[in-house]
């Protein structure tokens, strides 16, 4: 096999907020708010809200405050 045709391995979806740098966090954190505010059925809204909190909870994590407090406005 080439190595184009090996998947990278499975990350679960912390591992890949970790290894985010700061910047990319803090776009996510925007995206995911907006996603989770704006998702219409009740399924894909829950979704949206589980992956929400746990870039909340990275971004604590990194003490990145103002990020979460403006990922939290709108609750």
């Amino acid at each position: 096999m080439t190595p184009e045709e090996v998947a990278p391995p499975f990350e679960s979806w912390r591992e890949h907020l970790k290894a985010l740098a700061d910047k990319d966090l803090t776009e996510l954190a925007g995206d995911y708010r907006w996603l989770d505010e704006e998702a219409k059925p009740q399924q894909e809204r829950a979704e949206f809200h589980r992956r929400r909190e746990e870039v909340i909870a990275e971004c604590e994590r990194r003490g990145m405050a103002s990020v979460v407090e403006a990922c939290r406005s709108g609750e």
